[in-house]
């Protein structure tokens, strides 16, 4: 049964919900809507808009448009031989107080960059290709178990080496100093072709009914992933001793190419790596010039790598793989071996040039592993 509602007394007053308590929704949005006049609007103090350390810039683009490099005008072009801060303050910005500390490991001038950072920069943005649909893929042929997977294994092994590449980078990308973005601007480039490959020569491996094949023995991909004595000494690895050897690889890839996909897959990939070894060179060249010692240091660090190098390549299974593939098959592995050789000759040849350019000559020191293609 329900509570029957108690009686009032004559004297009590009734008891009116409505008016009881707080106000109405209407009445609360009433109270809010008052004359703006009635409230004063706070004067903004505006103190940041003087703080500049350079006013009145105006940038013209060039020929080439407005590049990263045409904005190196008054004091936004000075780049300084030691960055002394240690937050994300862009260069030329007005520093403001107080801000932690990041704490990056590299501050020197010498220890990234590259004078033709900036336009390599410029060059990776306008050339950039898309695997999913600039490779003509419905161009290659069915091909023989034997060259389906020569081919397989050869993509296999550059897939783990643009791996390598993407997790040095990656590594060594947070530790740069704000105040030397054009590298920083470049090597974003470069990781994103790194990544472009490791994507192309997968999908070249899995396109055809073949599939992955045997991990490399790596020992390469080690000592770039575990260098820790700085970037310079990585991009020694990366770029002049590895990075020799791939573009290399890619060249001889566009030579023998049997189809329009592998013709434009190893071209565009030999590109890409063009570029990657013109900073590298550029930067270890200027790391030598403006750095004491550094040669010293990078003819000792090459003694090393060579020798870890001539252990990888004493694995058979890259350069039998390359045999069958530039043989045309089993048959003409033969054939294709002796053009491995010269694959080889070509890289010792070009990678000694290269050392030589940087004033680090390497003939009469080259290990014997290397030393036997030359």
């Amino acid at each position: 049964m329900p509570e029957k509602t108690p009686k009032l007394s004559p004297d009590e007053p009734k008891h009116d919900s409505a008016q009881a308590g707080t106000d109405s929704p209407s009445q609360e949005v009433a109270a809010h809507e008052r004359p703006v006049d009635e409230e004063p609007t706070p004067q903004p103090p505006l103190d940041w808009m003087d703080k500049t350390l350079q006013w009145g810039v105006r940038v013209k683009p060039g020929k080439k448009g407005l590049t990263v490099d045409s904005l190196n005008v008054g004091i936004y072009g000075e780049v300084p031989e030691f960055w002394e801060e240690q937050t994300r303050m862009p260069r030329g910005a007005y520093p403001a107080g107080g801000v932690p500390p990041i704490g990056y490991s590299l501050r020197y001038k010498h220890e990234m960059w590259a004078d033709n950072a900036a336009g390599l920069y410029e060059e990776a943005v306008q050339r950039r290709w898309i695997p999913a649909t600039d490779v003509p893929w419905d161009t290659i042929p069915s091909q023989p178990d034997d060259v389906q997977a020569a081919m397989a294994q050869i993509c296999t092994e550059l897939s783990q080496q643009a791996n390598v590449e993407i997790e040095s980078i990656g590594y060594w990308m947070p530790q740069m100093s704000y105040g030397y973005h054009e590298v920083k601007l470049y090597l974003a480039t470069e990781l994103m072709d790194a990544a472009r490959h490791l994507e192309v020569f997968r999908k070249r491996a899995l396109i055809n009914g073949g599939g992955l094949g045997l991990e490399s023995s790596g020992g390469v991909n080690r000592m770039i992933l575990e260098s820790r004595g700085g970037w310079s000494e990585t991009s020694l690895f990366l770029h002049l001793l590895r990075g020799t050897f791939t573009m290399t690889l890619y060249r001889y890839g566009e030579a023998y190419a049997t189809n329009p996909a592998d013709k434009y897959i190893f071209g565009r990939c030999l590109q890409d790596k063009s570029r990657h070894l013109a900073y590298g060179l550029n930067h270890l060249r200027y790391a030598i010039t403006h750095a004491q010692d550094k040669a010293l240091i990078f003819q000792r660090l090459l003694a090393v790598g060579e020798a870890v190098l001539a252990r990888d390549l004493n694995d058979p299974v890259l350069s039998e793989a390359l045999a069958v593939v530039m043989g045309g098959g089993l048959e003409g592995a033969q054939v294709g071996m002796g053009r491995v050789r010269q694959l080889m000759g070509d890289f010792v040849g070009q990678y000694l040039r290269y050392a030589e350019q940087l004033g680090i000559s390497r003939e009469q020191s080259l290990s014997g592993g290397l030393a036997r293609f030359f």
